[in-house]
């Protein structure tokens, strides 16, 4: 039998120390039984491709959702991380906290226990760490645009560059570096994708990286995303351009590319995705799950990837809207998501937000659900351990719920 325990305390202690359980106050519910053919999303209604580019500009006119604008920016979602002790037999150090053991994420900082890799503004400096008595800088280069984010792989270094392009648009650059002399980087690899950098993981010698490019139009065409590599520029194809009929207030076009940063010959790899706003991400060792909000729901596309090849798989739906990353995860085949619905209200009895778990298969049916916790509360953290998923939601007290 599943069960959920809350728990209940004060913000004070809380805070201090969360999991330090002072009262409990009831076990308030078990996870709803398998729901048949009962789901929200069909596998029927999967993503499809355009025809042609006609389709695909019809499809905007018609919707009236493109951007009839030159460029358009969004803030991008930035992982959190910290930092995890990694020991070892003699000495360990500090790397970045990853949600998925063998999925590595970007950050401002790397190591690989000798040297430190650091991004700061436009600066990348490698600085000799240990022995202490050797540390020293090493070497600083400066690029022109904004830095979001780092990999070390070997002597590979990977760096996620922004930088403004024509008509108020941006362009990403993903830039490999040969640091096998940590005094002189050498650059091997310069692709670039046209719009914003969304996020990315490194699985083995393959960086994946999600980049978003609003619609927009210029001189009454739509302007579709381009890949540069080295001089050579490809243009995408709308025939290869993924789409769903769920209508949104804006679209963009998501392009989920590969790169291997160890064989400077492999050339990338991509599939691009014309979806609204992606609000989270969350990716296994052979999956990539992006979260869509539309309409207090949030639409979730399933691709598969392994060792740089990228496939588009499955595509489902549940009610609410999902937090960040940690709301998700992938467990014994089934994919896992909490969710929160309505509106917080300092009045109670105005307030009609509630709190949701649902579990889905692989081609992302809802099997399993449990609805409708904490009402007037929304979730202010989550994290899926195992067979357990705690939740933290949020109004005046902060429940901790174990399910």
């Amino acid at each position: 039998m599943t069960s959920i325990k809350r728990i209940a305390y004060g913000e004070k202690n809380m805070r201090k120390i969360i999991f330090l359980l002072l009262t409990l106050a009831a076990i308030v519910g078990m996870l709803a039984p398998f729901l048949g053919e009962t789901h929200y999303y069909s596998s029927s209604l999967s993503l499809r491709k355009f025809s042609s580019y006609e389709e695909l500009k019809g499809f905007l006119n018609a919707s009236s959702q493109a951007i009839p604008r030159y460029g358009a920016e969004f803030l991008s979602a930035t992982s959190q991380s910290r930092s995890a002790f990694e020991a070892s037999t003699t000495w360990g150090y500090s790397t970045t906290n990853i949600q998925v053991e063998g999925v590595d994420e970007a950050d401002i900082i790397k190591t690989d226990g000798e040297y430190i890799y650091i991004i700061s503004e436009r600066n990348v400096t490698i600085v000799k760490a240990y022995p202490a008595e050797e540390a020293r800088i090493l070497s600083q280069i400066s690029l022109n645009g904004t830095l979001k984010g780092a990999f070390i792989n070997g002597d590979r270094l990977v760096i996620f560059e922004e930088n403004p392009s024509s008509y108020g648009t941006t362009k990403t650059f993903i830039k490999v570096y040969d640091v096998s002399n940590r005094e002189s980087l050498v650059l091997k690899r310069d692709i670039s994708l046209s719009g914003y950098y969304f996020n990315s993981r490194m699985i083995g010698d393959y960086v994946y990286a999600i980049i978003n490019q609003p619609t927009y139009y210029q001189e009454k065409e739509v302007i579709l995303p381009k890949i540069y590599s080295g001089d050579e520029a490809e243009e995408i194809s709308a025939q290869d351009i993924y789409y769903s009929d769920v209508a949104d207030y804006y679209y963009e076009c998501t392009t989920v590319t590969a790169i291997n940063v160890q064989n400077d010959e492999q050339k990338p790899t991509y599939e691009p995705f014309l979806l609204g706003g992606t609000s989270a991400m969350y990716v296994s060792l052979n999956n990539i799950f992006i979260a869509v909000p539309v309409s207090e729901r949030t639409s979730i596309h399933r691709i598969h990837i392994e060792n740089g090849e990228i496939k588009y798989e499955a595509s489902g739906e549940v009610p609410g809207y999902v937090l960040n990353q940690f709301s998700m995860d992938e467990y014994e085949g089934y994919f896992r998501i909490a969710t929160s619905t309505g509106q917080l209200s300092w009045r109670l009895e105005e307030a009609t937000s509630q709190n949701h778990v649902y579990i889905l298969d692989m081609n992302l049916n809802i099997v399993g659900r449990l609805e409708d916790l904490a009402p007037g509360e929304k979730i202010y953290s989550a994290r899926f351990m195992g067979n357990r998923c705690y939740l933290v939601t949020f109004k005046k007290v902060d429940p901790l719920f174990v399910i």
